[in-house]
């Protein structure tokens, strides 16, 4: 598990997906699209180049491919954000695994790790896309 406070005050952890049960809200962090098959299945070439040409400020929606608890899933749908800023795809491809982040309330604990670079996610006001394997595509917000 790490823990990580970045510039404008965001706290979250990184948990190894399936290495321990999501305590809230979270979001699966991948770095590249080819990560997807395993959570959701093969999706249209559409759906695919979403994902890919969106900012990482985008948080998409999708059905799972079933493997996931339930505890992962709102609403039927897991959530997943593909991560292009580089200090943090660098992290994350170094982890090679997907990643299931989570905020969390402002702990001060030593093995935090305070970055300098902001994330690219916030827990409140990110885009929200739904995405379906057929090729269905349902802005959630703007």
């Amino acid at each position: 598990m790490l823990s990580f406070k970045d510039p404008k005050g965001a706290h979250f952890q990184w948990g190894k997906f399936g290495s321990r049960q999501p305590a809230g809200k979270g979001v699966f962090l991948i770095h590249e699209t080819y990560q997807l098959q395993a959570m959701v299945g093969p999706f249209s070439e559409v759906a695919l180049d979403l994902v890919e040409f969106s900012p990482d400020t985008v948080i998409f929606h999708s059905p799972p491919k079933g493997f996931l608890g339930s505890e992962m899933i709102s609403e039927g749908l897991i959530t997943f954000a593909l991560i292009k800023s580089p200090y943090w795809h660098r992290l994350l491809f170094e982890l090679r695994e997907v990643v299931y982040m989570e905020w969390i309330p402002e702990i001060e604990t030593a093995d935090r790790i305070c970055s300098e670079q902001v994330f690219p996610l916030s827990e409140n006001g990110a885009k929200s896309i739904e995405l379906h394997a057929d090729g269905k595509v349902k802005i959630r917000n703007a």
